[in-house]
């Protein structure tokens, strides 16, 4: 009885993968909203911010990344 309901799908493939692509889209674009937002607060020396944007930066375009292979692999599968 308890396999039955653990092994029910609750959405379509397509549909997790639809919310997956949106929300690496948004996490990529608002890590470097409130990233940005946050180093306007702290006293960082150049150096520092200099890291801190670029990882900001790294992690936005591997979002960017993930999200369009994401929606590569959602066209695949509607074909």
């Amino acid at each position: 009885m308890n396999t039955q309901w653990f092994t029910r799908r609750v959405a379509s493939g397509q549909a997790v993968l639809r919310t997956l692509e949106a929300a690496c889209f948004a996490a990529a674009t608002l890590i470097p909203v409130l990233s940005f937002h946050k180093f306007a607060e702290l006293e960082l020396s150049e150096s520092q911010l200099l890291v801190g944007v670029l990882a900001t930066l790294m992690t936005a375009l591997f979002y960017t990344a993930l999200g369009v292979l994401i929606e590569f692999k959602t066209r695949t599968i509607a074909r």
